[in-house]
């Protein structure tokens, strides 16, 4: 039933206003007159008037300013607020709530007394700070400012979700929480009855810093399923707010069969908001020590980062068996990455790797990487435009290498720009290339290439689509040393240059259609090209076209070959088709498949890649889904005579979203890419298990078939919470590299919220 409003309360505030506080100055004044009659001695009631006469639904709640010297007055709210002149207190019961700027404060009843400043707060009590907090108590009593106070069997829950319980609570000053037999875990507690959290911290008293965002904790132990499993007389953390501060982070334990026993204990330096750095220690039975700094810069133009580790451990050998346990060198490595903006149009960044030999990155488990590159670039991109300054090194790790024979790249300086569209909608072309590489033992080459070109789209009345490319390039070299061995050591110096022009054109026709519930898609495609024949010769230099592998992704290209000192000469056609079908929910099919015909063969494309007769061999792809269990890959080349198989790359993934399997499959009949005639076969295997919503296992296995070896088996399970994530992994690695041999070795990771994570393994 709608309550009417209720005259009385005007005559309340107005009797008490000369004899009670100033405080009902305020109220009256807030108030204004409702009324003129009623009984000055009942309590005030949750009353309203409205100028027609019509009652609301929820009638406002009364209201009257507390507390003494603040700045900004706590406001009370209630049903039904009641003064006391003798005892100087006020009393607000039903739906209380005490507001201070963002502070909140809400319960069953509060009785405010003015002498103290304070309000006692009892039943179902609420304070909420301005940081997103949310406290929960039986009874608090807290200062008019909401700043101090004192709650009896308190709950806190975080706005990151971390939930603290005392039974007894204290705050100080607005920033100072201190908790008395606390229990504190940010994982979900069940709602049934006696069950425990996953983990948490009980201790006999916590400390809680705001303003320097630190939780410390006496006497803690830590419990896993309500087990205790760690005692610590003395604990810190930093509070939920904090994103960044200095402090050593979770320590790493375990062992490896080169370094023996590992503990690492990594400290993390809070430089700046934009700056860090962090220094990890390791300590080893039989490796040695090691260092490893790790820093990073952020500044408004981009992101530094630099790592660094150095370590007194096993001297390098280059074979397993001339290594000794005995002999002791130091080893290290740098490496850092750079990634800048500098104007709108401008844009640099760099890449650092570097290591004292050939196995340290291995042997301490930084990097499986067996060539370092090294490089430092600038680039301005502007509409059609682009010119880039460039320079690279490399260091190679792999054994009978030598460095003196690889050439340091500086420096490469490129442009490209494309005009505006000319007549029929065609554009021009101009692209510039300098390039100098410089050896300590063998070829040094110095190339300048030029290339105009001039292109024409179009789409005809058959819905054929187009592109005709005429260009004519360039080319001069200017090199000491034998340009047909590049890493002999012959001193003669030489002057090549070459013209190279060329027409090439495609032309595709997409045909789309539907069967049923069916949509096929269809398209012809031819490529073509016009040259001149016998622009490669032993006397140009080869650096960056080496490596060359005839498939379905360059069939089309105007040049198939990976850089610019081999030329794609000659006439040729390719040809082809691609095609697709979409089928009901997701079946999908599509892939390529080509062939190339070139009157006489390029001879600089090497034997066994399928470009070394007039009609090429078959390359192609398909991909095939019938399901969401089921998905296939298939990439092949098939002998022009005999459709006999001369590489195969087969991945299949098959398997409910619980229960994942991935095979697979490579052979290749004659390795183009090395420049081999050897057969490569391999497989790999993988499986991954979801067994529960937060538990999976997975594991992958490889083997070398062509010399019948395994390579490497991995075995993995992950296990995650809201509040902790385990991850474990077995490892095992075949695969032998001077003094390191086939290692076998075993990690466990775990990650607690809010704390860090703990590892450790063997």
């Amino acid at each position: 039933m709608k309550r009417r409003p209720s005259p009385s309360l005007a005559l309340l505030v107005l009797g008490l206003a000369s004899a009670f506080l100033p405080a009902a100055e305020a109220l009256a004044q807030t108030l204004g007159s409702q009324g003129n009659s009623g009984n000055p001695s009942q309590p005030l009631p949750n009353s309203q008037d409205t100028s027609d006469g019509v009652s609301t639904d929820k009638p406002p709640l009364a209201m009257a300013p507390i507390g003494s010297g603040s700045k900004e007055p706590t406001v009370i709210t209630a049903d039904q607020l009641a003064f006391d002149q003798g005892a100087d207190n006020l009393t607000a019961t039903g739906h209380v709530e005490l507001s201070q700027g963002d502070q909140r404060l809400r319960a069953d009843k509060v009785v405010y007394d003015r002498r103290t400043d304070r309000a006692h707060a009892y039943g179902n009590v609420i304070l909420l700070d301005p940081s997103g907090h949310t406290s929960f108590a039986d009874e608090m009593e807290v200062t008019g400012d909401l700043k101090t106070g004192m709650a009896q069997g308190i709950r806190t829950l975080t706005q990151d979700q971390l939930r603290i319980a005392a039974v007894q609570g204290t705050r100080t000053d607005g920033t100072i929480n201190t908790f008395d037999k606390v229990v504190y875990t940010p994982c979900p507690v069940c709602k049934q009855e006696g069950s425990q959290p996953l983990w948490q911290i009980k201790a006999q008293r916590a400390v809680w810093d705001e303003t320097a965002r630190e939780i410390v904790f006496r006497d803690a132990r830590f419990e896993v399923l309500g087990i205790p499993v760690f005692y610590t007389p003395f604990f810190s953390q930093p509070d939920p707010t904090v994103t960044r501060k200095s402090g050593f982070l979770a320590p790493t334990g375990g062992t490896n069969s080169e370094l023996g026993l590992t503990f690492e204990t990594p400290y993390f330096v809070n430089l700046a908001p934009n700056r860090d750095i962090t220094l990890t220690p390791m300590f080893t039975t039989s490796g040695g020590e090691a260092l490893f700094v790790t820093g990073r810069d952020l500044e408004n133009f981009g992101l530094t980062t630099l790592q660094a580790s150095g370590a007194y451990t096993q001297k390098y050998a280059k074979t397993a068996q001339a290594s000794k346990d005995d002999e002791f060198d130091f080893r290290g490595n740098i490496s850092g990455t750079g990634r800048y903006k500098f104007s709108q149009d401008w844009v640099g960044g760099f890449d650092l790797n570097l290591s004292s030999d050939n196995t340290y990155l291995d042997r301490f488990n930084i990097s499986s990487a067996d060539i370092l590159q090294n490089d430092v670039y600038v680039q301005r991109i502007v509409d059609q435009d682009f010119f880039g300054l460039s320079a690279y090194g490399f260091q190679s790790l792999r054994e009978g290498e030598q460095q003196g024979t690889i050439p340091l790249v500086l420096p490469v300086i490129e442009y490209n720009t494309r005009s505006a569209p000319l007549r029929w909608g065609s554009t021009a072309t101009y692209d510039a290339n300098f390039v100098a590489l410089t050896r300590d033992e063998g070829l040094d080459t110095r190339r300048i290439s030029n290339t105009v070109g001039w292109e024409l789209p179009w789409v005809d009345q058959i819905g054929g689509v187009g592109r005709l490319r005429l260009s004519g390039r360039a080319d001069f070299y200017d090199y000491a040393g034998d340009p047909r061995n590049l890493t002999s050591t012959d001193n003669s110096n030489g002057t090549q240059a070459r013209a190279f022009p060329k027409a090439f054109g495609t032309y595709s026709i997409p045909l789309i259609g539907e069967t049923g519930s069916w949509q096929n898609f269809l398209e012809p495609v031819v490529a073509a090209q016009l040259a001149p024949y016998g622009l490669n010769s032993r006397r140009f230099p080869n650096e960056d076209s080496i490596e060359f592998e005839y498939d379905e992704t360059n069939i089309f290209e105007e040049n198939r070959f990976t850089g610019l000192d081999l030329v794609d000469d000659g006439t040729r056609v390719s040809y082809g088709l691609r095609f697709g079908s979409l089928g009901p929910g997701v079946v999908d099919i599509d892939g390529v498949i080509g062939q190339t015909y070139q009157p006489k063969v390029n001879d600089y494309f090497p034997s066994g890649s399928g470009l070394d007769t007039t009609f090429s061999d078959y390359v192609g792809r398909i991909d095939f889904r019938p399901t969401e269990l089921l998905n296939f890959r298939y990439r092949f080349r098939l002998d022009k005579d005999n459709f006999k198989l001369r590489r195969s790359d087969i991945k299949v993934s098959f398997g409910p979203p619980r229960l994942r399997f991935d095979i697979g499959y490579l052979k290749l009949y004659d390795d183009a890419v090395d420049l081999t005639d050897d057969t490569r076969e391999e497989i790999t295997a993988g499986v991954r298990y979801q067994m529960t919503d937060r538990l999976a296992v997975a594991s992958q296995f490889r083997r070398d078939l062509t010399s019948d070896s395994e390579v490497s088996n991995l075995f993995g399970l992950l296990y995650t919470h809201p509040c902790i994530q385990i991850l474990a992994g077995l490892e095992q690695s075949f695969v032998q590299q001077g003094e390191l041999k086939d290692e076998v070795s075993f990690k466990i990771r775990v990650s607690l919220a809010t704390i860090g994570s703990v590892s450790s393994g063997y």
